[in-house]
């Protein structure tokens, strides 16, 4: 769970345990109940995280057909009260009121001693004295050793997924989801480009009856319905009616782009959470769950608690190094303490995003393809990513100065030059150096 089992960590004991059964057992009404419109392949999950005594060892054993797709209402029954009273057999040798009968197991991962026979799992013969009675506890230790001595390529670590790896998992997923839920309400806030664009045309037909620094004005449609417009009091008639068109424009394409990425968001969560939980159900290695989460590079030197890197790191297709800021309060990090004074400074305009550093100690502007590229990072880390169009500030770092008692992230740049680019999600993964 939250626990941080890790080196150096403080020992800290483990919640008490909410599965069932674990002093006493449950009737099979409740035991079946559970399973209960459960498709087969999820069965597994649900046994794990609900009942006592249960682990990825016994679970195939405790639930046999009913894991499958192909058994009948009978059959899956039948095995479902088979694993209830299989269940019931392991639970009384837990909790001490029924003696053990040791045995040793064999598992494609290796031997496993167990204090009981699993159905359709495979015993070893083993070379430890039978025992009875009160030495059925040197008997499971005895094959304990056996078990050590006979698998030697046995890896013990490969059955256990790391607290902190699993960790990862859980804000990986977490952090898909609020992806999901922050491209969905993007979504539901892009205004309808009809609606603009007929502003727009309303504003160039209407245009004497338009006052020069007029904040909002009334006019009537084309049908002759009168119709509320707000205006920009500083620009003139025709450029507020360009501003509706432009309006217009990127909500067309945003409404193009953000059902893609929303199907994308949602099949990389959905899978990143099938992940998650056939990790609690122990049915994959670290490796596989190392392989899907993103990597996270630590300080030089710095242990398994030292904090990330205030930025992500990217590769210009010119080979130029690109940092992009992890929030507001590292972007100050980022552009004050991990830049040199000539790297070039970039930041979306006019809205929140990333501070974006590009390293740069040549003569003059950077090469026009590892500017645009490292614009298009600032854009995509921006409330801007979903624009057509977006312009980026940009200078040289030396020239960005943070006021007094500014807020984190807030700096104020000078001798700003503007790129303009259009967002593109692909560019970031091709362009990512970690």
């Amino acid at each position: 769970g939250e626990r941080p089992v890790r080196q150096g960590q403080p020992y800290q004991l483990p919640e008490p345990s909410t599965r069932r059964g674990i002093d006493e057992p449950v009737p099979l009404a409740e035991w079946l109940a559970l399973f209960e419109g459960i498709a087969p392949r999820r069965r597994r999950g649900a046994l794990l995280s609900t009942f006592a005594w249960t682990s990825p060892i016994n679970a195939s054993a405790l639930l046999g057909a009913a894991l499958s797709d192909d058994a009948g209402p009978a059959a899956t029954q039948a095995a479902l009260e088979a694993g209830w009273a299989l269940w019931n057999r392991i639970g009384a040798v837990a909790r001490g009121t029924q003696a053990p009968d040791p045995v040793l197991l064999e598992f494609d991962s290796g031997l496993q001693p167990y204090p009981v026979s699993l159905p359709h799992v495979a015993k070893a013969p083993s070379t430890a004295e039978p025992a009875a009675g009160s030495e059925t506890e040197a008997g499971l230790l005895a094959l304990l050793r056996e078990a050590r001595e006979r698998s030697a390529t046995f890896d013990v670590a490969a059955a256990l997924l790391p607290s902190a790896l699993l960790g990862r998992l859980e804000r990986h997923v977490d952090g898909l989801r609020q992806r999901l839920a922050s491209l969905e309400q993007q979504e539901s806030d892009v205004p309808d480009p009809d609606t603009l664009q007929h502003t727009g045309d309303l504003l160039l037909a209407r245009f004497h009856e338009v006052p020069q620094g007029a904040a909002s004005v009334e006019l009537l449609d084309f049908e002759g319905q009168p119709v509320h417009v707000e205006l920009d009091p500083r620009r003139s008639p025709d450029e507020n009616a360009r501003d509706y068109y432009d309006r217009a424009g990127k909500a067309r394409r945003a409404r193009e782009r953000l059902p893609r990425l929303i199907d994308t968001a949602r099949g990389q969560w959905q899978s990143a959470c099938d992940l998650l939980e056939r990790a609690r159900s122990g049915e994959v290695d670290a490796d596989e769950v190392q392989a899907a989460l993103p990597s996270e590079r630590l300080l030089s030197g710095a242990g398994d608690d030292a904090p990330t890197l205030p930025y992500r790191r990217y590769r210009s297709s010119g080979g130029l190094e690109i940092r992009v800021g992890r929030g507001s309060k590292r972007n100050d990090d980022l552009t004050f303490r991990h830049s040199a004074p000539d790297d070039i400074w970039l930041h979306a305009r006019h809205t929140a995003g990333a501070h974006v550093i590009l390293r740069w100690n040549g003569e003059g502007s950077p090469p026009q393809r590892d500017l645009h590229e490292a614009g298009m990072l600032a854009a995509l880390n921006s409330k801007a990513r979903t624009s057509g169009s977006v312009p980026v500030d940009w200078t040289r770092r030396k020239y960005v100065r943070k006021p007094r008692k500014a807020p984190a992230g807030a700096v104020i740049p000078e001798r700003v030059k503007t790129v303009f680019v259009t967002p593109d999600a692909e560019l970031e993964e091709r362009l990512r150096d970690e």
